[in-house]
């Protein structure tokens, strides 16, 4: 297998570490993203958020930084606040995380050990891809709600192979973080 990643790898696969919700949180967030990929032809994806993507080395190399990152860095509760939108396919409509000290040192972490560039963060949690005018986001915020005040504490890194459209993106392993 390691063969055939560190092969894939030199043809343009991309990966990116995520961390996920768990139980009524991530079931909520699922019926939502679920719901809008049938009304509007968008695609099904896991509820997460993201905590560095653009990935391109092997997940063998990136597990050791998994490894690391979920032995140092302390256990954190993520707060989603408020929805949102930008003019972006993949920040089409989302659910803002609260600021977090831990979510940002665990972020500057992985950035730093994978040698990946340092850009503005937003951490969210996606509701659906799909470019779509202001006014239809509007009005699916007012369908889902503008506040949603989830709590969730991950319990593990995720890998994930984010090459291809979203339908195709799957999880590659998973690291959980040290009590």
């Amino acid at each position: 297998m390691a063969a055939n990643n560190s092969m894939s790898v030199s043809n343009g696969e991309r990966y990116s570490i995520w961390l996920k919700p768990e139980d009524e949180v991530r079931q909520a967030l699922k019926k939502i993203i679920a719901d809008l990929s049938k009304e509007y032809g968008a695609p099904v994806f896991d509820p997460h958020v993201t905590v560095a993507g653009g990935i391109h080395q092997t997940p063998e190399d990136v597990k050791e930084v998994l490894q690391s990152a979920a032995a140092i860095r302390e256990r954190m509760t993520l707060h989603l606040t408020e929805t949102d939108y930008l003019d972006s396919l993949y920040q089409s409509l989302f659910v803002k995380v609260a600021p977090n000290e831990s979510l940002f040192a665990l972020r500057e972490h992985c950035l730093s050990a994978l040698n990946l560039e340092h850009r503005p963060y937003l951490p969210h949690v996606s509701l659906i891809y799909k470019k779509l005018d202001v006014a239809e986001k509007e009005r699916i915020i007012a369908s889902v709600g503008r506040r949603f005040d989830y709590l969730f504490t991950p319990k593990s890194l995720f890998l994930v192979r984010t090459s291809g459209s979203p339908e195709t993106w799957e999880e590659v392993m998973s690291v959980p973080f040290q009590p």
